[in-house]
């Protein structure tokens, strides 16, 4: 069970989960076929190094995606949108529904391309920017769905 799960209030349902792109993984694999490039092309023990230094490098920096990509939650609830990301250092973002103030995407053109983008939430002045989020209009209209379904229009009598 997810840190939000665990954390859902009273009648409270998870109507849609977003999560981060494969891009994350990106840089570290190019950086690896780079260090596989100078290890297969180096004509001396440096350029092996070298090679074999980027490759570890590059390894490291993909358990480091991975676990970010585990750990990272992007919910939408029946009530609020919550956003959660980090391992040791974990950083949470609510925001309810009746109270959101801004949430807006961010994406260039290798995001519309691969369908990713930044999540950007504005709450009491305060911007908060989520990425690379994978899918970040569905996340956005799944917002809005949600903030539509929340909606309790006041019935208002008719003065006579």
């Amino acid at each position: 069970m997810s840190f939000i799960e665990k954390n859902l209030a009273n009648n409270e349902k998870i109507v849609y989960k977003g999560n981060l792109h494969w891009w994350i993984y990106m840089k570290n694999i190019l950086l690896i076929v780079f260090g596989v490039i100078i290890i297969n092309t180096a004509k001396n023990n440096l350029g092996s190094g070298v090679g074999g230094v980027l490759v570890m490098i590059a390894l490291i920096g993909l358990v480091g995606a991975y676990m970010r990509s585990k750990s990272s939650e992007f919910v939408v609830t029946n009530r609020r949108i919550m956003l959660k990301t980090g391992v040791l250092r974990r950083k949470l973002v609510e925001l309810q529904l009746n109270r959101a103030e801004g949430l807006s995407v961010d994406q260039g053109i290798i995001g519309r391309m691969f369908n990713f983008g930044s999540i950007i939430v504005t709450s009491g002045g305060v911007k908060e920017v989520f990425s690379p989020i994978a899918k970040p209009y569905e996340f956005k209209k799944q917002v809005n769905n949600a903030i539509e379904e929340s909606f309790v229009p006041i019935n208002n009598p008719v003065m006579a």
